[in-house]
């Protein structure tokens, strides 16, 4: 099915809302963002303009995140802008590798090419050591995953069982 990039997030964000009864997921924005719930109130996702890649990272998160990150805004996670330190990188690239292997495994089924994601434009290649990483927890994605993720695999299998892949214009 050939769909624009809004197309996709609209089907992305129909599949999800079926599964995450208590979690809204908005595009359009500047940055991804996620908000944890507040008293009455449904957890956010926000995702960067209408790319779907941004969505289906975002959600990685979400599914691996737990009930007690969940709970935390952007799941106590941090952001350091470019020009980080070594050290720095490092600490992205371990944190970064098990979302980014899921969110490989929902591109792959959805039809959406994936590439790694090092959130820093200094230019630098990702390393060796990230891309094995990542390559590492699409396998335990595609053959073990977590509950949640397994639950966000499944429907979109489904989907894509039901509709064919999306192909973007």
């Amino acid at each position: 099915m050939v769909v624009s990039d809004d197309e996709c997030c609209q089907y992305l964000i129909e599949v999800f809302a079926g599964i995450f009864l208590d979690l809204k997921i908005i595009g359009g924005k500047d940055e991804p963002f996620y908000v944890a719930p507040k008293e009455n109130a449904y957890a956010i996702i926000y995702y960067k303009s209408n790319y779907p890649r941004s969505l289906l990272h975002e959600v990685s998160h979400y599914c691996l995140a737990g009930e007690r990150r969940r709970r935390i805004d952007d799941f106590g996670f941090w952001y350091s802008p470019c020009g980080r330190t070594a050290e720095e990188q490092s600490r992205f690239e371990i944190v970064e590798a098990r979302p980014q292997g899921l969110e490989k495994a929902m591109c792959e089924i959805v039809g959406l090419r994936f590439s790694p994601s090092l959130d820093d434009f200094s230019g630098s290649p990702p390393s060796e050591d990230f891309l094995k990483n990542v390559d590492v927890a699409y396998r335990e994605m595609m053959t073990n995953p977590p509950p949640t993720a397994k639950k966000a695999l499944f429907e979109l299998k489904k989907y894509a069982n039901a509709n064919g892949p999306l192909m973007l214009v």
